[in-house]
């Protein structure tokens, strides 16, 4: 019976999820979006913590005494193994961000005082806290923003020498547009959730449209912040037949992201208009969503260990029926 706790909650996790995922079909404010998508990776937490929480209680109850070994044994593995995984994600991902680290600080360089001042003044313009930019000596595209609680944007030399100057622009708007956002911190707590509850479909989907999401983003405000959409248009078709022409598209990734969805960005941005650089909204609809679908989920885990435990004569139903 014991395992029961576990698949139920793990299936409530998913339907939970998949009800978020719907409601996102009909919103469509990028910040908004986030953060259910957010909500939807991060939803798992709350099955986690009351499965590792109700382990010393469960094992105790007089419900279990008849319960076979195995019965013990797995329902207790179910919750352990999903701890143990999720502190692997979380070292995954902490292992990752300080190679990246590591590696930036053996590679990269200072920026020329131009391009620097260039950034600043970007970064202005978009609300972002001011970001070191780096150069990096690379003979191939590569362009993305890292860090956890300090921002720095990195550029291969590739981008310098390949990009015009309306072309630079546009892709460090597009990056320090990240800062702006935040994405930096984001793409890295989702990646941990992704990776820590790796095994629940509806994480990979809510990953997958953050990260093809925050592209269109910041291609938005890119394109508000410098008015010229087709600078950065062209900057993407430039980087993008530089890296289909080699075997590994993973340098060119950062800035262009997922490759199947390149051509439609290019195209969006060659049919819409020039979006204004407007501030963020008021996210109390998003958080309201999905606060509620925690709150939701939470309750239906509790009536389905209620419902579980009633035939057995134990539970929160089976004590009050007894007082009854």
């Amino acid at each position: 019976m014991h395992p029961l706790f576990g698949l139920s909650s793990l299936f409530l996790v998913v339907l939970g999820g998949l009800f978020i995922l719907w409601v996102l079909r009909y919103l469509h404010n990028w910040p908004w979006r986030r953060d259910l998508q957010l909500t939807v990776l991060a939803a798992p937490l709350a099955s986690l913590g009351l499965g590792v929480s109700g382990l010393y209680h469960l094992s105790g109850q007089i419900c279990f005494i008849t319960a076979p070994p195995w019965d013990y044994t797995l329902g207790a593995a179910v919750p352990l193994a999903m701890a143990l995984v999720a502190v692997g994600g979380l070292g995954l991902g902490i292992a990752r961000h300080s190679f990246i680290a590591w590696r930036v600080a053996r590679r990269g360089l200072p920026a020329r005082p131009e391009h620097q001042a260039l950034a600043d003044l970007l970064a202005e313009q978009l609300g972002a806290p001011r970001c070191r930019l780096l150069f990096y000596i690379y003979d191939r595209p590569l362009a993305f923003t890292y860090g956890l609680f300090r921002p720095r944007v990195l550029l291969s030399t590739w981008m310098v020498e390949h990009l015009d100057q309306r072309e630079l622009e546009a892709v460090l708007a597009h990056e320090l547009a990240h800062a702006a956002r935040r994405d930096y911190l984001v793409a890295w707590l989702a990646t941990v959730l992704r990776d820590a509850f790796f095994y629940l479909p509806t994480s990979w989907v809510a990953y997958r449209q953050l990260q093809r999401e925050k592209e269109l983003a910041c291609d938005d405000l890119a394109a508000g912040a410098t008015s010229r959409p087709l600078a950065l248009a062209s900057a993407l078709g430039k980087v993008w037949h530089q890296a289909t022409g080699g075997s590994n598209l993973g340098t060119a990734q950062a800035f262009v992201g997922v490759g199947e969805y390149i051509e439609s960005r290019i195209v969006r941005l060659l049919r819409a208009p020039s979006p204004a650089v407007t501030r963020t909204r008021s996210r109390l609809i998003a958080l309201g969503i999905g606060g509620s679908g925690l709150a939701g989920l939470l309750a239906l885990e509790a009536l389905s260990i209620a419902a579980i435990l009633a035939p057995m004569g134990c539970g929160p139903v089976a004590t009050f029926l007894k007082i009854v």
